[in-house]
């Protein structure tokens, strides 16, 4: 007799040991997890059945190794589906999507992927679905000289890759490389442009108006669509922390979930419904601090890093993988059901780092209440070694976050 499903999880991050975590827990199912590396966050577990690949960074070899171990899986196990945690598995994903007849995910059109990852292209979406975003250059190493000197917002400003996860950025080098730019004059913002463009990396970068507020005014979205494009998950949070070390800036290191709704989900709601997006998604959104005004980023048209947050929250992404694709039977959650805070820093750099005096009570409120989760803190995965790597993890952050951690106003 055939078992009920498992999971094969492309990726080894943080991501793929919360999915792993939940899966395990809730149905004690020890995943696959496929990945060119093995990073960290994920070694001496005994909850993820980890398979390093070097070469699934080739595109063939890519869909011939989850086409041949989807017809394996589908031997022993009654339904299959991918959770992919990057955006090259989720491209992959997309592209070859008709070549995964063994699992049963939906993915979306390789087309509408690229407008989603080109931030150029995923504006224009924001405008034809009245979804507020910052205003926004566009520069290329033949037009940046002409175009810096018609900025007409104030300093600072960002300065960032179109799509910072694609492979010509990720394989540029060069000094102070990181994701995003915190850029506070003309001459910094030219400096930081000539020094990305005499690495390899020769795509867009995006200028943008700083949207006033530190990291508590940023919130995360994370929305789940099932298979026939009905959004039926929707957990709003609020970061108060986020990662400064150049590799990572950006990433979330702290959230807050937030109960209940706000209008710009409503919103979302109605644009991916009439796309007929299917899949996990997760909104970068910003409130102006002096305005209140959101303003939103970007879509990642698959599961965040910090996704484990929103089954802390009670509006869980993992829970609607297996309930979509694996029960059939999705029930709907707009909304976090309870306050919960995420961490994937040690609490002692949020005391130290967030300066907003409500969301430290919150903090502490939230600490007595016992609704403080870590994603790598497993009380089932907690052997000798499982715990010397967190340490690590933990102790390496609290040596860097001084050296790089910006003030933001």
């Amino acid at each position: 007799m055939k078992k009920e499903f498992m999971a094969v999880i492309l990726g080894c991050d943080e991501n793929t040991y919360g999915f792993a975590r939940y899966l395990h827990n809730e149905y004690g199912v020890v995943p696959i997890a496929l990945t060119t590396t093995l990073l960290e966050v994920c070694k001496n577990s005994r909850i993820i059945d980890i398979v390093v690949d070097p070469k699934l960074h080739d595109y063939d070899h890519f869909v011939e190794t989850l086409c041949t171990l989807g017809k394996k899986l589908k031997k022993e196990y009654e339904k299959i589906f991918i959770v992919p945690c990057s955006d090259y598995y989720m491209e992959v994903c997309s592209k070859a999507r008709d070549s995964f007849k063994d699992y049963e995910n939906v993915f979306i059109s390789y087309d509408e992927l690229k407008e989603f990852n080109d931030k150029v292209s995923f504006y224009k979406i924001c405008e034809k679905y009245d979804l507020p975003y910052p205003k926004t250059i566009t520069v290329t190493p033949t037009d940046y000289k002409k175009k810096v000197k018609t900025i007409d917002f104030d300093y600072p400003v960002i300065l960032k890759p179109n799509n910072s996860n694609s492979i010509e950025y990720l394989k540029a080098s060069f000094d102070e490389k990181e994701k995003v730019y915190f850029i506070d004059s003309f001459e910094e913002l030219v400096h930081k442009i000539e020094a990305v463009y005499e690495s390899s990396y020769q795509g867009e970068l995006l200028i943008q108006k700083f949207v006033r507020g530190d990291d508590t005014n940023m919130r995360v979205l994370n929305v789940y669509s099932d298979r026939s494009g009905k959004v039926k998950v929707m957990s709003l949070n609020q970061p108060i922390l986020e990662e400064y070390h150049p590799a990572t800036f950006g990433n979330y290191a702290a959230i807050i979930s937030i109960e209940g709704i706000v209008p710009i989900m409503d919103k979302i709601k109605t644009f991916l419904e009439d796309i007929k997006f299917t899949g996990a998604a997760n909104f970068d959104i910003k409130i102006d601090e002096p305005t209140g005004e959101y303003y939103l980023f970007e879509i990642n048209p698959r599961p965040g890093r910090s996704s484990y947050v929103t089954t802390c929250g009670g509006a869980s992404i993992q829970r609607a993988f297996v309930e979509d694709l694996v029960k059939d039977d999705l029930q709907e959650h707009i909304g976090n059901e309870r306050e919960a805070l995420w961490l994937n820093v040690p609490m002692v750099l949020v005391r130290k780092y967030v300066k907003n005096e409500k969301i430290l009570k919150k903090v502490n409120l939230l600490k007595k209440q016992k609704e403080v989760f870590h994603t790598l803190k497993y009380k089932k995965d907690n052997s000798l070694k499982r715990r010397f790597i967190v340490c690590l993890q933990y102790a390496r952050k609290i040596h860097y976050y001084p050296k790089y951690f910006i003030e933001k106003k």
